[in-house]
């Protein structure tokens, strides 16, 4: 009774000192306004070794690492030693717990699209693949030229008076295309993004054989804030993930399937899913594959060698998406081997010299997007350190792989000269959330291990770690998220709410100046029919302003300006005579 008393008395202690911590942290988060960052000027970072990181930004992870970090590791020993008990069920239907994670992280992803993003883009990358799917839907695979070229000029449009179309290949727009055809564009994004979910779980059960390893890494996907930030834009990586996922399940269950017509139809089924990984995001599918071609060139030098007529098959259905893509190349650029963006910007490569890219900011970049990638994947205080405890801990030849995998993306990426933008995370290692999730589902058990030979407690801190750690980053990493997306959307869309108020119809519209919020710089292309209700165009000079008033003469025309001073934009009728 005695001892009780006193590991209850030390769980007491224990719970003052991280209430003390927690204290102290809302009290700085309520000095520095919750940590917001939201009219950061992202073109006053170039100077700062964490550059695209925000002050406050930087500041909210520092104190989350010494006072949360603290608090959440003294609670969880403190509910060891009061007696708190927590494990996973070792009876349970897994169809209604993985299709009731699943449906949860849909309703999120729903409501998040629609009340935080607002639908709206956060990139101009988002508004080329939109014109790009209207393309694909207007049953084209690149437009002849707008009537007057100045006038819709849009930043990644491709657009030199013989073709116009998006820069990027025919992946993504597909895909948006397919929601845009059921009634929203998002359709296709969510869609893809819960099934990536679940081909996450499928191959932790293909490649471990384990339930439970399998659950934990679907329930720590299901908590990501980065899975949810990424998957509600309209950014290509949700498609990569899922296409990505596909071929790693599809290539674990050929490599141990009987049924040799199975067999093939999964290995060319794999072998298309790499390929249209490839036509979304080149630089992401081959850094991911390449682990998979080793496995490949292993398994090829066997006698005999056991799935080598496998890996034929998907050989033929790389090289038929392979194919689509060169003949794309050929439509847009006439050249098989010029990609598009390549054609749209020359100097974009992936070498060093392109935009001034050096190796010292190839270091700079992976440091930036690894410290991004720690905090977004699951909030803090939880981050990687899981994923880290694998490297000191007692690995298998499946845990290599995966990190190869990660270390082969990393290596290519090492290479490009942007870490991409920050508002949604480290978006180039979007992809990576596979293997990641996986390992550190792998690490979890792993220090379980570890901890259970030292003390009974070991597997309830641990529990209670997760628990509470989940519990920190959602209630202070996840609303400063909200907070930025919402205000940054808000902004960007602006001028947009400014004409639909003003309830005008058929009807041009010559943006003079946009907010320029953030990371987006254009306007929202029309569509390549040029018949949209309100035909958004740039204004542009004189000769071109007028000849566009003559093909539109049967329209009303406006100038939509920005104030900067007052923060919002104008709508102003237009004097043909005054154009």
């Amino acid at each position: 009774m005695k001892a009780n008393r006193i590991k209850s008395s030390g769980a007491g202690s224990l719970f003052i000192i991280a209430a003390l911590f927690i204290g102290i942290y809302i009290a700085i988060a309520s000095l520095q306004n919750n940590f917001a960052f939201l009219n950061y000027d992202y073109a006053k970072t170039n100077g700062f070794f964490m550059a695209w990181i925000a002050g406050a930004e930087f500041q909210s992870y520092i104190w989350k690492v010494f006072l949360l970090m603290p608090a959440v590791i003294l609670c969880s020993v403190a509910l060891a030693r009061i007696g708190f008990h927590f494990t996973l069920p070792e009876q349970m239907n897994d169809k209604v717990v993985i299709g009731s994670i699943l449906t949860v992280a849909a309703i999120i992803l729903i409501f998040s699209t629609q009340f935080i993003f607002h639908e709206t883009e956060v990139t101009d990358d988002e508004d080329t693949y939109d014109f790009q799917a209207q393309t694909i839907l207007a049953g084209r695979i690149v437009n002849p030229p707008p009537p007057v070229i100045n006038n819709f000029r849009n930043v990644f449009i491709i657009n030199n008076g013989s073709c116009w179309v998006g820069k990027y290949t025919l992946g993504h727009p597909l895909v948006i295309a397919f929601g845009m055809l059921f009634g929203n564009r998002y359709i296709g994004i969510i869609g893809i993004s819960i099934l990536t979910l679940f081909l996450i779980y499928c191959i932790v059960k293909e490649l471990y054989g384990d339930k439970k390893l399998a659950l934990l890494t679907l329930c720590l996907a299901a908590v990501s804030p980065f899975f949810y930030l990424v998957s509600s834009s309209r950014l290509s990586h949700t498609t990569t993930a899922f296409f990505l996922a596909l071929f790693m399940y599809l290539f674990l269950r050929v490599r141990r399937m009987d049924n040799i017509n199975v067999k093939m139809l999964f290995s060319v089924a794999a072998g298309l899913s790499v390929g249209y990984a490839l036509n979304t995001r080149t630089l992401t599918a081959i850094g991911f594959a390449l682990p998979f071609v080793v496995v490949v060139v292993r398994d090829a030098m066997k006698n005999p060698p056991k799935n080598l007529l496998s890996y034929y098959m998907m050989g033929i259905g790389f090289l038929a998406t392979v194919a689509i893509m060169l003949w794309y190349n050929i439509k847009v650029t006439g050249n098989p081997m010029q990609f598009p963006f390549h054609y749209y910007s020359p100097a974009e490569e992936v070498s060093f010299g392109a935009y001034g890219h050096t190796p010292l900011l190839g270091v700079k970049n992976f440091t930036v997007n690894l410290f991004r990638l720690n905090v977004s994947l699951f909030g803090f205080p939880l981050s990687l350190l899981f994923v880290f405890f694998i490297f000191f801990t007692r690995k298998d030849n499946r845990d290599n792989f995966l990190l190869s995998i990660f270390g082969s993306f990393a290596l290519f990426y090492f290479f490009y000269y942007s870490p991409g933008v920050s508002d949604l995370g480290p978006i180039y290692y979007y992809e990576m959330i596979i293997p990641l999730l996986i390992l550190s589902a792998r690490g979890i058990f792993a220090v379980i291990e570890f901890l259970s030979k030292y003390s009974i407690e070991g597997k309830t801190i641990v529990y209670a770690f997760l628990l509470l750690s989940c519990l920190g980053a959602w209630s202070t990493y996840v609303p400063e998220k909200i907070r930025h997306v919402d205000h940054l959307t808000t902004q960007i869309r602006e001028p947009y709410e400014v004409v639909k108020s003003s309830n005008i119809h058929h009807a041009v519209v010559l943006i003079q100046q946009l907010p320029n919020k953030g990371w987006v710089f254009g306007y929202r292309s029309t569509s390549p029919l040029l018949t949209d209700d309100i035909v958004y165009c740039r204004y542009a000079d004189t000769v071109s302003n007028n000849a566009l008033a003559q093909y539109y003469s049967d329209r009303n025309l406006y100038v939509l300006q920005y104030d900067e001073k007052a923060g919002k934009s104008e709508l102003i009728p237009m004097n043909r005579s005054k154009l």
